[in-house]
Parts: C-alpha cells; sequence; structure tokens
C-alpha cells in the first residue's frame, strides 16, 4: 500500500471553450484542449454555457437527498444495474487502500424495461430510483434536466476531441447514443487531522469511460497527480467544472494523453464536502482502439483494443471487491 503523501502545489489549465460554442476559433479551442491533455488530462473549463444556479443547484439537491433519514437512503440501494444509493464505505476506488469514506447515489438514463439493452441484462441501462416525491419535491426533475445538459456539454467535448484527431465533429455520436452515462452524488463526512491507515474520502484512481465532468462545492479536497508523480490541489473555481479524460483516451491516443489518478480528502475540521461527477460513458458495444493521427508508422499500439462495456464490467468488480 503507498501510503498518502500531501499535495505541493495547485492545479492550474483553463480551457475556455466559448469560441467553441459561437463557432469564431474552434481550431484554437481544439488546439488548447490538445495541449492540455497531453500535458495532464486535467482542466478547468469555462465557456461551457451551463447556467451558475444549475450547477449551485445540483450540489444543493446533492445535499438535500444525503441528509435524509439512512432508512430512506437504504431504501434506494444500488441495485445490479448499478443505480441507486450507496452507502459508506461500500467502495473501494484505490484497489490496495480501505473503503473510501464516502456515500453516493448513481442516477442514469432511465431505460425502460422493454429497452434492449435491459432485456440483455446489461448494467448500467435500467430503470433509475428516486426517492419519494414528497420526501424531495423536485429532486427527480432537477436531476433529470441537469443530466442532459450535462450530457450535451460533454458531447461538445467529445466533438472537440474528434476535431483533433482529424475527423468529423459527429464521429463519436453512434457510440454515445446509448452511452453508459451516470450523474453521481457524492458526500463526504469531515477528515480533519492526519489520514490513518491510509483511509480517505475518495482513494486514488482513473476513471473508467471517456469524459468527466465534476461541480464541487467550495470545500476542496479534490487531488490529481500529475505525469511527474506530485500531486496538486484543484481548488474548487467558481463557475467552472473540473474536466478530466478517463481511460478511453489514452487508448485512441496510444497513449499521448493521460488518464490521471486523482483522490478526494475532506480536510476540513466540520463541513461536509459535496461534489457531482458526470461519467461520459460509450455505449456498452463501442469498440475502442488507436485512432489513425495518434499511430506512428509501423508502430504498434500500445494498448488492446477493448469495448467499453468490458472495461467498466471489470472495474466496477474490482472496486466493489466481486472479482
Amino acid at each position: 500500500m503507498v501510503q498518502y503523501v500531501p499535495p505541493v502545489r495547485a492545479l492550474a489549465p483553463v480551457l475556455d471553450i466559448a469560441r467553441w460554442r459561437d463557432g469564431s476559433d474552434k481550431p484554437g479551442v481544439a488546439r488548447e484542449f490538445d495541449r492540455i491533455c497531453r500535458e495532464i488530462g486535467f482542466f478547468y473549463l469555462t465557456g461551457h454555457g451551463m447556467a451558475p444556479a444549475r450547477m449551485a443547484g445540483i450540489l444543493r439537491e446533492a445535499e438535500r437527498f444525503f441528509v435524509l433519514p439512512l432508512e430512506a437512503k437504504q431504501a434506494l440501494h444500488v441495485a445490479a444495474n448499478r443505480r441507486g444509493y450507496e452507502p459508506m464505505g461500500l467502495q473501494s476506488l484505490d484497489f490496495d487502500a480501505p473503503p473510501d469514506l464516502k456515500e453516493s447515489m448513481l442516477i442514469g438514463r432511465g431505460n425502460p424495461p422493454d429497452h434492449p439493452y435491459v432485456l440483455a441484462g446489461l448494467a448500467n441501462y435500467g430503470a433509475n430510483q428516486w426517492p419519494d416525491e414528497a420526501a424531495l419535491p423536485g429532486f427527480r426533475a432537477f436531476c433529470e434536466g441537469y443530466f442532459a445538459e450535462a450530457a450535451e456539454i460533454s458531447r461538445m467535448l467529445m466533438a472537440i476531441f474528434a476535431t483533433v484527431a482529424g475527423l468529423p465533429e459527429d464521429h463519436f455520436e453512434p457510440m454515445l447514443r446509448e452511452p453508459m452515462a451516470t450523474l453521481r452524488m457524492i458526500h463526504y463526512p469531515p477528515q480533519p487531522g492526519a489520514v490513518v491507515g491510509n483511509r480517505i474520502g475518495c482513494g486514488a484512481h482513473t476513471d473508467w469511460g471517456a469524459i468527466t465532468l465534476l461541480v464541487q462545492d467550495d470545500t476542496g479536497g479534490l487531488e490529481v497527480q500529475a505525469a511527474s508523480g506530485e500531486w496538486l490541489y484543484a481548488e474548487p473555481l467558481p463557475g467552472a467544472f473540473v474536466v478530466n479524460v478517463g481511460d478511453m483516451m489514452p487508448v485512441w491516443t496510444d497513449g499521448a494523453y493521460h488518464s490521471n489518478p486523482h483522490r478526494v480528502r475532506n480536510r476540513s475540521p466540520e463541513r461536509h464536502r459535496y461534489s457531482v461527477p458526470f461519467f461520459m460513458d460509450l455505449d456498452y458495444f463501442a469498440r475502442v482502439e488507436r485512432l489513425p493521427a495518434f499511430a506512428a508508422p509501423g508502430s504498434e499500439a500500445r494498448h488492446a483494443p477493448r469495448t467499453a462495456g468490458e472495461h467498466l464490467d471489470l472495474m466496477y468488480r474490482l472496486s466493489y471487491g466481486e472479482g
């Protein structure tokens, strides 16, 4: 087990995509995206178009959910389709560390029971589990609206990546028509003082899919590992998402882009931390392999091709101690 070492400096890159959204400088935004992803793979995203009130609202909804009585949350205990409530300590994202000090609520697209992927028994595709409307009025509607808007921003980032790779902007759309996308509300209790037994809010890990779009409150605690091995603070930046690329990106780019390890430690002695990542994961059957723009002539690919579903299934089993 690698012992926890505190960060030494702050995360810096900022990507403003307003010039992509209005069409005034798409090539310039694509070049900046490419540079940042080659250097670290984590950045602050501005110019994305989501209203600050909606970003603050999803954090407020997360807090509303987690202050429910435990029995009300346990009634929504995460199901086989990976939708619902995860109690404290259920998951270990760092496979060599103790269970994470967090509880989560996982929300997906909410496919109907006759959807082909649901009938096939594929995880990440079934119905959501929602708290009673009387207990949390407006919760479901707000989450569904946020989910849809976060998905559109994620698709925009994938279109930027397609441009970098010399492909049409809509190249990845077939992989995103039936995505395993997940909105995950997370609550981290205070963890003041020294780290004991290497247990923190969320152990060091990489994200498993394509793009992650994170909104976090102003408590702080997200830490990112640079290619040098040093850890960086990713402090909250008002109005900005923290974005990182997941494990699919090094496969597409032959290792040119980094899927960086990151972790969370709530250092506050009294504040509870809330964050909401949106994971834009691909269609279960999407095949991910090196793109021609990132292939040196005559070279072998560094990463074996894989399907998105195979990779996510493996990572879920490992992180939940299922194999």
